[in-house]
C-alpha cells in the first residue's frame, strides 16, 4: 500500500530551489489508514524525505509537538526549517486532517520576510528596514546549527521524564520540543517547575543505562 494517498497542492508553481523563493508554498498530503499518533523518529521518517527536495542546505532546528502522551507519541509533531539559499522558513507537521479521520502532513515554505506581512510592507518603504532585516537573517544563519537526524525517540525521553517526575504526565499530554541550547548541546526539553533536559542524541551504551533528566532555571530557555 503506498504511503501517499493523493496529494492536494496550494500553490502549484515550479520552484528553483537554487534561489531565494518569491512566494509561500503551502501543500497537505494526507497519509493512508486512519488517525494515528506518531513517536518523533516515525514523524520524521515521513519529514524529512519531503524537506530534502527544498535545499541540501535545509536546516532543521526544532522539533515540537504540545500533547506529548504518557507513551512518548503524538498526534501532531512540527519540524521547523531554515533554508539559507531560498531565504526562507518552513514549517512540517504531521497532524490530523480537519475531519479528524485520518493523519496528514502539511507544509507551509515562506520567504523571510513573507509577502504581505508588515515586515515585508515596510521593507518596500524603508531602506533602513532592509537594512535590519539582512542583519537579522544573517544574525540567524550565524546562531543556528542544525540538529542531528539520528536522535533517542520520545517514547524513550517519556519514559525518563517520568521516572524521574512520576506526577509529570498526572494532568495529561505534555509539551516536548528538541532544539539547542545557548552552550550548542541539542536536548529535548519540557517545563517542570524548572527547564527539564534529556539528551537528545544517543551516546555509547545510552540503551542500558536510564537517561539523566537536567533540571535547568528558566532563564536558559532562548
Amino acid at each position: 500500500m503506498a504511503l501517499f494517498r493523493r496529494k492536494k497542492v496550494e500553490s502549484a508553481t515550479p520552484v528553483d530551489v537554487t534561489r531565494p523563493l518569491r512566494f509561500a508554498i503551502v501543500e497537505t498530503v494526507p497519509l493512508d489508514g486512519s488517525r494515528r499518533a506518531f513517536t518523533a523518529m516515525e514523524a520524521a521518517q515521513l519529514v524529512l524525505p519531503r524537506i530534502r527536495p527544498w535545499g541540501e542546505d535545509g536546516r532543521l532546528y526544532l522539533i515540537l509537538t504540545n500533547e506529548l502522551l504518557r507513551d512518548g507519541t503524538s498526534f501532531e509533531w512540527e519540524f521547523h526549517v531554515l533554508f539559507p539559499t531560498l531565504r526562507s522558513e518552513g514549517i512540517w507537521r504531521v497532524r490530523p486532517s480537519e475531519d479528524a479521520l485520518q493523519s496528514v502532513i502539511s507544509v507551509k515554505i515562506a520567504p523571510v520576510p513573507e509577502p504581505g506581512t508588515t515586515e515585508y510592507l515596510m521593507a518596500q518603504i524603508s531602506p533602513q528596514f532592509v537594512t535590519d532585516q539582512e542583519n537579522a537573517w544573517n544574525d540567524r544563519l550565524t546562531l543556528i546549527v542544525p540538529l542531528p537526524t539520528n536522535f533517542i525517540d520520545s517514547p524513550a525521553v517519556a519514559v525518563a521524564l517520568e521516572r524521574q517526575y512520576p506526577y509529570l504526565f498526572a494532568s495529561g499530554p505534555i509539551r516536548l520540543k528538541a532544539r539547542r541550547m545557548p552552550t550548542g548541546t541539542a536536548v529535548w526539553e519540557t517545563k517542570g517547575v524548572d527547564l527539564l533536559h534529556v539528551a537528545f542524541t544517543a551516546s555509547p551504551g545510552w540503551d542500558s543505562e536510564p537517561l539523566v533528566v537536567v533540571a535547568e532555571k528558566q532563564f536558559l530557555e532562548a
